[in-house]
């Protein structure tokens, strides 16, 4: 598209070499947005891969992970904060 409206007419030598600096860039881009991260998480992939295919063939389950809360975390969370001493207040001021 860049080379179609400037309306100049390339030899062939320099559209060749327009096309290969092209499709350079295509497989590098490819290696970077596709390759890479597939490698870089590949120990997870496999591991979920893992998982899915004995869960779906029925020979285990995965197990269950849930998060535990801190202690000082259990409120609900819709308990009204108590009172600062007032020298707490004036101490701070």
């Amino acid at each position: 598209m860049p080379l179609y409206g400037t309306g100049y007419i390339f030899s062939k030598k320099f559209f060749t070499g327009w096309v290969t600096v092209g499709i350079i860039w295509i497989f590098c881009s490819f290696i970077g947005v596709g390759l890479f991260p597939v490698f870089e998480s590949r120990k997870t992939l496999a591991r979920t891969v893992k998982n899915i295919y004995l869960d779906v063939t029925g020979k285990s389950h995965p197990k269950t992970i849930h998060a535990q809360m801190a202690e000082e975390q259990q409120s609900p969370g819709d308990v009204t904060p108590t009172e600062k001493s007032t020298k707490e207040v004036a101490g701070s001021a």
